[in-house]
């Protein structure tokens, strides 16, 4: 079990949420911190690549996944607990801005994976945000 699982489920709520639905919401919180810092890290690279104008797309795709996928992480911490309803009219729409901006990085990424292995490595966790994201919205739906 992760740490972010464990520390989820040290919340007072935790009892009350099916186990099912706590390993969806730490699945995601997951994948979301892992595409930030994942695409953070390859923004980075890629403005130190001599040929950084081909690659601004990517940068580009990468710093937006890294800002949505943080602010969805540090959303997600805090209102997923007790009812799937609560703070619901926030984390829909940011659960699906994610997925689009995990969507948008994924492809930016995947035209440069073979040429920048940084860009191989975002687009992998683009792709698993986009599909934790996804897995929970249909949960939540």
């Amino acid at each position: 079990m992760s740490t972010i699982r464990r520390a989820l489920m040290t919340h007072p709520a935790a009892p009350e949420i099916s186990r099912q639905e706590r390993s969806a919401e730490s699945e995601c919180l997951e994948a979301c911190i892992e595409a930030a810092q994942i695409c953070l890290v390859a923004a980075d690279a890629c403005v130190e690549e001599d040929t950084v104008a081909e690659l601004r797309e990517c940068l580009r795709a990468e710093q937006d996944c890294a800002a949505v996928c943080t602010a969805t992480a540090q959303v997600l911490a805090r209102l997923g607990f007790p009812e799937p309803t609560d703070g619901r009219a926030v984390l829909v729409p940011l659960l699906e801005a994610c997925r689009a901006a995990a969507r948008a990085g994924r492809e930016a990424c995947s035209r440069r994976a073979e040429a920048y292995e940084h860009c191989a490595l975002a687009a992998e966790a683009c792709q698993r945000c986009e599909q934790a994201c996804a897995e929970l919205l249909a949960r939540r739906g």
